[in-house]
């Protein structure tokens, strides 16, 4: 790979709404390439994309403080003081910020044109104007959007392709109260997207934030930058013969089952999919997805080994490993299947969801979701009924295929069966005593224990564990289960709300606690990480005392050693179950893929912070 090639994998990515696959490929490149410019500039993008603002804003500031004035760097830092004043809750800081900005794309504005760069007085100019706007300086705002405007003009006639000449005249006009021309040039941005739809998501919202500040109606601007809607899709899996009763009836060709699966894709023309490849229906549905050319983002609950008992007519494993070897992304969320247990598939579903909502967010599309079934069956206990509570519960809209034969017209074909499915088998059952359940973990680790004296080793447990005993006894989120060994702390929560809440508890007091004053070494601190996943609830036939195990405790205490001191850190899976309920009041910023502890594998890494009200 050389510089070239990989400065273009993160901008690919980037173009296309992976801010997290897009930081994944800057650090690979920066491993090569430490000092290349263009890289650690995408870096800075890269986080800033993915919301973790303050560190952009810092990366961007130490560019810019080793020299580099050039009106990249200075427009990304410029756009990183930006978001911060978006989400600043005081007036002063909301104001210093967006002077902060005003100020770095001024700077870089008067330089791009100093050196007659067209595509960067667009860049700097454009947002130059917007922070006008923001500031309510709209008489500077219009003279500077003016000046951007007629410089593009002249460049329009050599540029027709340019996605980001198309858009900067869009907003120019927007900012000069020119609602049809704005609208024409927004248009033409839409067709030039390529692919590109985190550009186009981003046009779309900063066009909606200079509505919020400009005078008239800008409602149709929302649709002419639509970004094409995502979805998720489940159903049945096709019954064996030995059923007494066919969920999907046996007797109901495939063709015409996929041939309504395309009629709806055909209809909405989603971007991306997101679902798993467990059934023959998922197939039938990824197949068609592939057909058409869409994303398909596979979510499996174990590796896809596990899933070689699928057989039947049809040749159902060979379609299941082609969708696989076709598929954007394969996520597996377990390394083991759980024998007897549903909550593995369960975690799968949540997984699903939470990941094909976080890219939502990124993308400002919508999400909806598509099952195949006999009719609405929510009452039901399988995975299909249960993942579509999970989404109208979160009022995602959902559509249905109906697997009746009076809804669904075609002409009988040869029975469709799959001889084994990848769910349950009836002998199949948990150990006695075992119960199999998602919870989330948390591991800490108190850093400075090593250094603590012979003497201060009492102190250490009256104080430092003290001090966690008394949150333990205040705080709204108490832990199901609570271990200590030496300096470290297991425990386990019935939901990641509450995981997560009571992480950033234990954070803010050890960071903020006096440890000199209570006979501990000054430099005490704690490193914290947080994992979701299924686990086993048992009892010790040593201790006696309940216990919660299994492979997905390793991964949060794999975790905890790569956590900063005084920071938060959680695995990718938290960040999606978070997402997948609808948890508001957690903010999950992404780090990057980071190898973890003990070989144990590279995983993708976020850093947890409260919620800001914007």
């Amino acid at each position: 790979m050389t510089e070239a090639e990989a400065i273009d994998a993160v901008d690919r990515h980037l173009r296309q709404g992976e801010p997290l696959l897009a930081y994944n490929a800057v650090q690979e490149g920066l491993a090569i390439w430490p000092h290349n410019l263009r890289l650690r500039q995408l870096k800075g993008l890269a986080t800033a994309r993915s919301g973790d603002t303050e560190r952009a804003n810092q990366l961007l500031r130490e560019l810019a403080d080793a020299g580099h004035a050039d009106a990249e760097t200075l427009g990304i830092l410029a756009r990183t003081h930006k978001d911060l004043a978006l989400r600043a809750n005081q007036a002063d800081s909301r104001a210093a910020h967006l002077a902060a900005a005003f100020s770095i794309y001024q700077r870089a504005y008067e330089h791009a044109r100093a050196a007659g760069e067209v595509a960067d007085i667009g860049y700097t100019g454009i947002n130059t104007a917007t922070i006008a706007v923001l500031q309510d300086e709209l008489v500077i705002a219009r003279r500077i959007a003016g000046e951007v405007r007629a410089q593009c003009l002249r460049a329009e006639a050599s540029r027709t392709g340019d996605y980001w000449l198309a858009a900067t005249l869009g907003e120019a006009a927007l900012i000069l109260g020119e609602p049809d021309e704005s609208a024409a040039h927004y248009a033409r941005a839409a067709q030039l997207v390529a692919g590109g739809y985190a550009n186009l998501a981003s046009t779309r919202r900063q066009a909606a934030l200079l509505a919020r500040h400009l005078p008239g109606d800008f409602g149709w601007a929302a649709e002419v930058l639509k970004v094409p809607p995502l979805l998720m899709y489940t159903g049945y899996l096709i019954d064996p013969a030995s059923n007494a009763v066919a969920r999907f009836p046996r007797h109901l060709p495939e063709s015409t089952v996929a041939a309504a699966i395309g009629r709806h894709l055909e209809a909405i023309r989603p971007l991306a999919a997101y679902g798993s490849a467990a059934s023959a229906t998922d197939i039938l549905f990824l197949e068609a997805m592939q057909g058409v050319g869409g994303e398909t983002h596979i979510v499996l609950p174990f590796p896809a080994a596990d899933f070689h008992r699928i057989g039947g007519a049809g040749g159902w494993l060979q379609r299941f490993e082609r969708v696989l070897s076709r598929a954007t992304s394969v996520t597996i969320t377990s390394d083991h299947r759980a024998h007897g247990s549903t909550a593995t598939f369960e975690y799968a579903n949540l997984v699903v969801t939470g990941r094909a909502r976080l890219r939502a967010q990124v993308l400002g599309a919508e999400l909806s979701g598509l099952v195949v079934w006999n009719g609405n069956c929510l009452h039901h206990a399988d995975g299909a009924a249960s993942l579509v509570r999970l989404w109208r519960s979160q009022r995602i809209e959902v559509a249905e295929v109906p697997l009746s034969l009076g809804d669904i017209a075609g002409d009988i074909a040869a029975p469709v069966t799959v001889t084994h499915e990848a769910g349950l088998d009836e002998e199949e059952h948990l150990p006695d005593g075992f119960s199999h359940e998602i919870c989330a973990m948390l591991f800490a680790d108190a850093v400075g224990y090593s250094k603590l004296s012979e003497d201060q080793t009492p102190n250490f447990i009256t104080q430092f564990w003290g001090a966690v005993a008394d949150l333990n006894a205040r705080t709204a989120q108490r832990p199901d289960h609570v271990e200590t060994s030496g300096d470290g702390l297991y425990m386990v929560f019935g939901g990641v709300r509450e995981a997560g809440r009571y992480a950033l508890q234990l954070s803010d007091l050890v960071t903020r606690t006096d440890w000199a004053t209570r006979g501990l070494p000054g430099g005490m601190n704690i490193r914290i990480a947080l994992h979701s996943g299924p686990i086993y609830r048992g009892r010790s036939p040593v201790t006696g005392s309940m216990v919660y195990t299994g492979p997905h405790t390793s991964r949060a205490a794999r975790i905890e050693p790569i956590t900063p001191p005084g920071q938060v850190y959680a695995s990718g899976a938290f960040a999606a179950v978070t997402a997948a309920y609808g948890v508001d009041d957690l903010s999950l910023n992404y780090v990057g893929r980071m190898p973890l502890a003990k070989n144990y594998g590279a995983h993708e890494i976020y850093h947890v912070a409260a919620a800001v009200s914007l």
